[in-house]
């Protein structure tokens, strides 16, 4: 039987733009000794000299001993949250390194008066959620292969794919173009980008590599501000955040330290009245690195059909939220929903980009036999 190859050529999709130019780093300057600090409570300063820079501040020592104790366990002294507030979350907003706090013997910055007196009240009112562990089953291991398919998951590719949305907003009565986008590149490097005109803040992280590798990234960048390294806590931070996008997920479910769980049959409902969405399938439960996200999956094509996470809300308190998803691109190799609805608002995305053209792939193809003649 002879065999014609057949070369199949996918086209060029959009190509993703490149992110912008972030802003070089520029170490503040803690005002006080942190070790005494933290220690006795004292305010004391110390010169140039004994100066240390660690993550996103600049650190001086009252004596050579707390200098010493600092450089053996930096991240037992250093401010925490890479000097986020912690009241807003360890992604938001920087503090104030005049307003400062030891909480529970760690080293905080808050961006308001307001901001320190709550956090300072309720510090357990803001941590990030522990998640039970999960034994997998085989179950589990059966829908995450099927949804692991109809994503088109196993399509991995090692450029960006973005997802992304923009709308006209007046800020201080001057129209203003917004694009959000979430992009996933190789690594497992996940970025969350916010712009507005000319400007951008964005964060990114690389989990498919360990911390501490050259090309880890770990960082917020911004057109505006200096750049902010991620401490652990951030970073653990970051992967919650990345875990709820479904396009994340979808390679996540590809990774060898991943335990899924079926929870069995379900319906889950998202909002109410007029806004009603009743949908069923069977829950498969994701964890990863700790954390854990449900989806409402179809056993039978293994289609996602809603998710449900823990995330901050408005008072950055965290809640459970239910979304459906719905109106899937396959751009990119691997489905993306465009629209989610949790009950109350719905978040839509205009459209996913990628420059993912596929190599040409060789089919063999039989042709028809042939009889010799008798």
């Amino acid at each position: 039987m002879l065999l014609t190859s057949i070369a199949i050529v996918t086209s060029l999709l959009a190509a993703v733009p490149p992110l912008p130019a972030a802003k070089p780093a520029e170490p503040k300057l803690f005002p006080v000794d942190p070790v005494l600090f933290l220690g006795s409570g004292d305010r004391l300063d110390g010169p140039a000299a004994r100066e240390v820079v660690y993550g996103n501040f600049r650190y001086r020592f009252a004596t050579e001993s707390s200098k010493r104790a600092f450089e053996a366990m930096p991240r037992r002294f250093a401010v925490a949250l890479g000097g986020c507030c912690p009241r807003m979350g360890p992604l938001s907003t920087p503090g104030s390194v005049y307003r400062y706090e030891n909480v529970n013997g760690l080293l905080y910055i808050f961006a308001s008066d307001a901001c320190r007196e709550q956090f300072v009240r309720s510090p357990g009112s803001f941590a990030e959620p522990v998640d039970e562990p999960i034994a997998g089953d085989a179950r589990g291991i059966e829908l995450a292969a099927a949804a692991r398919r109809w994503l088109r998951a196993d399509a991995a590719c090692p450029k960006d794919i973005v997802v992304w949305s923009t709308r006209e907003q007046t800020i201080a009565d001057k129209p203003c173009r917004i694009r959000s986008e979430i992009r996933l590149g190789a690594n497992l490097t996940f970025t969350e980008l916010n712009a507005w005109d000319d400007a951008a803040t964005w964060t990114t992280a690389s989990f498919g590599i360990a911390p501490g590798k050259s090309d880890a990234v770990f960082a917020q960048r911004s057109t505006v501000d200096p750049e902010r390294k991620l401490d652990e806590a951030q970073i653990e931070a970051f992967r919650r955040v990345a875990m709820n996008e479904p396009l994340f997920l979808a390679r996540v479910i590809l990774q060898t330290d991943v335990k899924f769980r079926s929870l069995g049959a379900a319906e889950w409902k998202v909002g109410a009245n007029d806004t009603l969405k009743e949908l069923d399938g069977e829950v498969l439960r994701i964890q990863w690195h700790g954390m854990v996200v449900d989806w409402l999956v179809k056993p039978g094509s293994g289609q996602p059909v809603a998710q449900r996470v823990q995330r901050r809300v408005r008072d950055a308190r965290f809640a459970e939220v239910t979304e459906a998803l719905s109106e899937w691109n396959d751009r990119g190799g691997v489905r993306v929903p465009l629209v989610r609805f949790d009950g109350t608002n719905t978040v839509k995305f205009d459209d996913a980009e990628a420059d993912c053209s596929l190599t040409q792939t060789e089919v063999a193809t039989p042709e028809a036999p042939t009889t010799a003649a008798p």
